[in-house]
This record gives C-alpha cells, sequence and structure tokens, in this order.
C-alpha cells in the first residue's frame, strides 16, 4: 500500500478534524482494537518521607516542661518553712518529686535525639494522579487534549497524525491499522502470526504472504481456540526476529489457512522499510 509512496505527491490535503469527528474515531478504534482500552501503565510510588524536621519542636517542649517543674520545686520548698514540721518534711519530699519528674521528662528529651525513622509512603492525592492512573493505551498514543488531523491520500488512504506523526490509517472504509512504529511500541496490539525465515526477504519487499510460510515448522498460527477472522488486521512476525516485520490483513482465518495451506494468506499493507515507515511527520 506504501511502496513507492511520497507525500509530495500522494497527499491531497492536510487538516484538524472536529471534535465530533475525532469522537467518532476513537471509539470506533477502540472497539476494532480492544488492547488499546487496558490501563496505561501507572506511576512509580512516591519515595518515603523521613520527619526530621520534628525533633527539635519536640525536645524544646520537654525543656520547658522541665524548666516549669523544677520552678514547682522551689516554691514548694519555701512554702514548706513557714508550715508545721510535718508539712515541711513532705514539702522536701515534695521537692524531690518534683525533681525526679524533671530528670524524667529530661530523658524523655534525651531520647529525641535518635535517628528520625522513616515514615512509610503514602498514596498520592489529587485530581491528576487519579486521572493519571484512568489512562488507556489509546492516551499514550493520542491523548485527548491533543488533535487528531486527518491526511488524504490517493488511492483512498487517510492518515491520521498528531503533531504530524502517522499513529493509524484507513484505506475506504476499511479497518484501522497502527503504523509499525506504534506497533513496536505495544507488541500485544495486533494478534499475531508468523512466518519462517525463507519468507523474511520477501515480506520485506512488500509480497503477501504466502499460507505455506505460516505453516512450516518456524511458522506461527494461533490455536483452533483462538482462530482469527478473515479481513482481521495481524502482526506479521518473522521466525527469531522481536518485533513485527509487517501489518497485514488475514485473506482468509487462520483455521483456513491451516488447512488450505496454499494461496495468500496475508496481504502485505505495510512492511519494515516501505515509505510510511521512513515518513517522519506529515
Amino acid at each position: 500500500m506504501f511502496k513507492n509512496f511520497t507525500p509530495k505527491e500522494h497527499v491531497a490535503g492536510n487538516a484538524p478534524m472536529k471534535s465530533s469527528a475525532q469522537r467518532q474515531i476513537r471509539a470506533k478504534v477502540l472497539e476494532q482494537i480492544p488492547f488499546l482500552s487496558h490501563p496505561a501503565a501507572a506511576p512509580p510510588p512516591p519515595l518515603a518521607a523521613s520527619t526530621p524536621a520534628q525533633q527539635p519542636t519536640e525536645a524544646a517542649h520537654d525543656s520547658d516542661e522541665e524548666e516549669e517543674d523544677n520552678n514547682a520545686g522551689k516554691r514548694k520548698k519555701g512554702a514548706g518553712k513557714d508550715k508545721r514540721a510535718g508539712k515541711a518534711a513532705a514539702g522536701k519530699s515534695g521537692k524531690g518529686g518534683g525533681k525526679k519528674g524533671g530528670n524524667k521528662r529530661g530523658g524523655g528529651g534525651d531520647d529525641q535525639d535518635e535517628e528520625p525513622t522513616s515514615l512509610p509512603a503514602q498514596p498520592p492525592l489529587g485530581g491528576e494522579d487519579q486521572e493519571d492512573e484512568a489512562l488507556t493505551v489509546l492516551d499514550l498514543i493520542w491523548p485527548k487534549k491533543e488533535t487528531l488531523s486527518l491526511v488524504k491520500c490517493r488511492d483512498h488512504i487517510s492518515i491520521y497524525t498528531v503533531h504530524g506523526e502517522p499513529i493509524f490509517f484507513q484505506h475506504f472504509d476499511g479497518p484501522f491499522y497502527p503504523t509499525l512504529k506504534v506497533l513496536h511500541r505495544f507488541p500485544n496490539m495486533l494478534p499475531r502470526v508468523g512466518v519462517d525465515r525463507g519468507a523474511i526477504k520477501f515480506v520485506l519487499a512488500g509480497a503477501n504472504i504466502m499460507c505455506p510460510g505460516m505453516t512450516s515448522p518456524t511458522g506461527y498460527l494461533p490455536p483452533s481456540s483462538a482462530n482469527i477472522p478473515s479481513g482481521s488486521p495481524v502482526a506479521v512476525h518473522a521466525y527469531g526476529k522481536e518485533h513485527a516485520l509487517a501489518i497485514g490483513l488475514l485473506a482468509m482465518s487462520t483455521d483456513e489457512i491451516r488447512s488450505l495451506n496454499k494461496n495468500i494468506g496475508v496481504e502485505n499493507v505495510t512492511f519494515l522499510g516501505d515509505d510510511l515507515w521512513k515518513v517522519h511527520s506529515l
């Protein structure tokens, strides 16, 4: 689809879309590619906070209590001299008790010299953090506050961009395809099929994928329980390679590919190194 594609010759128009049209596109993309509605990765929790600033305040408070207790002991001592001997003795014992109480409180102030302990991390509060938790994969690709632009090309090809960067494209009213660069960021976005090593050079030249290339020992098709219907976009992987080398459209279901094992199984839509891959901005 993008073989011999040049923006200067093939782009017919480029304009931002209306808000209502953007909402429709977002809804259709989410319906077609359920992976995009998955929650995005949550931000890391904040580091634990220590409380060294509380130490001087508590120590000063204990010092004030100690001074008040010592003054109270002195007042009791003076009052004991004017009373009977028994009461004087009681006043002296009160003085001693006041001093002991002051020493105990003073000891409490010494305990504050110990190293401050770390408190457990508290969960972040605020509306912004709650919004971050609600982000989806699509929001990472196309933030809700960013405008989507429609680039109309020849042969009824529509490319959707954010800040000029292509993120999705469409042929006529067919399914939405992510670009290969977006697919490489989120490899599980599309269901996958695999080809053997011998098919790599043909796929990278724009050739369609034949059924035997996927049914060979080093090819891959999902099990019958996860059959992919005809007309579905798929990521085409190669044996021993990490990233997809192409995005295609199933010409028949994966079960039919396995049973027939001949003819074209996947139509090559865009591949690694084609002219869309080379475009950074439109």
